[in-house]
């Protein structure tokens, strides 16, 4: 049986490999044209799931820090200890803050 977790695997894999074909320039608008079209369209935002908290030993900024995450994809225990991986890098996380929405 196939978990959520696999099919999200091979979706970012994919991803993955049509952003290094565009940043190649192996992409080509006639082999594009058989892909499904998106009329009368316009921006839009939607809600994902990511984690705030005050942040410490992040590389690019400061200890203390209230930081939202990027997108939440794996959730990660072992040995008594919680770690999260979002878009951007690993997280090992502390405390939980009580009274906030989840």
């Amino acid at each position: 049986m196939e978990t959520r977790i696999t099919k999200e695997v091979g979706r970012l894999r994919r991803l993955l490999v049509d952003l290094e074909r565009l940043e190649a320039g192996t992409v080509s608008a006639p082999a594009l044209m058989a892909t499904p079209v998106l009329d009368q369209w316009s921006a839009a935002r939607r809600n994902v799931h990511c984690l705030q908290g005050i942040v410490e030993g992040h590389p690019s900024l400061p200890d203390g820090h209230e930081i939202i995450t990027s997108e939440l994809y794996a959730h990660f225990h072992a040995d008594d200890e919680h770690f999260v991986r979002t878009l951007n890098r690993w997280y090992r996380l502390g405390t939980h803050r009580t009274g906030t929405r989840s």
